[in-house]
């Protein structure tokens, strides 16, 4: 949960989901021949290369004779079988989504508290800064200089770059400290949704993953996300700033009444 990342595309090494899911599926095969695990072990890793299908299996809403049906060839693959028992694959499926739900039920007890006893704060007026490594440190002691002064100030270092993001105030100074070549990002008009959160939020998965899928199922875009100890600090365009803000907000509440007693009248 505390590492910092950029989900800007252009400055950080993406892959994609179908790639991804290529990998594991190469990597799961190498290792079905070389140990000869069972069909239902074969069938949880094959389901676990499948998020959506395992999103499924956890609501409950899978028909398991059509989900067999769909996996059996890629099962038969990853085993290096010809033929394969329909009914071993969906006695497997319907044996891990029970385990899924109940995981589920038990990470959705943590993630809806931790959400609940979040508070929300909006910062408008700011801007995101993405400059060469370089050229960052060589102004690292005028930019610490005047710290104090910056209305908002964030820091995330990169691979071979450094982005600020800086009330709009602040940045006109800021931008004086490097040259038009140095500077690879600058996008303005942009705002910050602060989530602060209880401590256990460090070590909750699936909190974030919550929110953005939240976001992303509106249409909103995140420019940047930062995590500083138990505050997550969303950057999006100001435009669908308050959107967002609306969206989280509203979450917050609907989770408080639904989810948690200690927020209950």
């Amino acid at each position: 949960m505390n590492s910092r990342f950029c989900p800007h595309e252009t400055f950080c090494e993406t892959v994609s989901f179908f790639k991804l899911r290529r990998i594991a599926g190469l990597k799961l095969k190498k290792k079905v021949r070389k140990g000869k695990i069972s069909i239902a072990e074969a069938t949880r890793r094959i389901i676990d290369t499948h998020p959506f299908i395992a999103d499924c299996l956890k609501m409950g809403i899978v028909n398991y004779t059509a989900l067999a049906e769909h996996l059996k060839r890629e099962i038969s693959e990853a085993l290096g079988l010809k033929k394969i028992n329909l009914d071993s694959i969906k006695m497997a499926i319907v044996r891990y989504s029970e385990e899924l739900r109940n995981s589920l039920i038990f990470l959705e007890k943590k993630v809806v508290s931790v959400i609940a006893e979040s508070v929300l704060e909006l910062k408008n007026d700011l801007t995101v800064l993405t400059v060469d490594q370089t050229a960052f440190l060589r102004n690292l002691s005028k930019i610490y200089a005047n710290l104090e002064k910056y209305r908002f100030f964030q820091l995330t270092q990169g691979i071979d770059t450094f982005t600020l993001i800086v009330d709009v105030k602040s940045i006109r100074n800021l931008k004086k400290l490097f040259n038009s070549t140095e500077i690879r990002v600058l996008l303005g008009n942009q705002s910050a949704i602060l989530l602060s959160s209880p401590e256990t939020i460090i070590e909750t998965p699936g909190v974030i993953s919550f929110i953005t899928e939240v976001l992303a199922n509106n249409n909103v875009n995140i420019t940047q996300i930062i995590s500083c100890h138990t505050d997550t600090i969303f950057i999006l365009n100001r435009e669908d700033a308050l959107k967002a803000y609306s969206l989280i907000e509203k979450l917050i509440i609907d989770l408080r009444r639904a989810g948690s007693s200690k927020f209950k009248p």
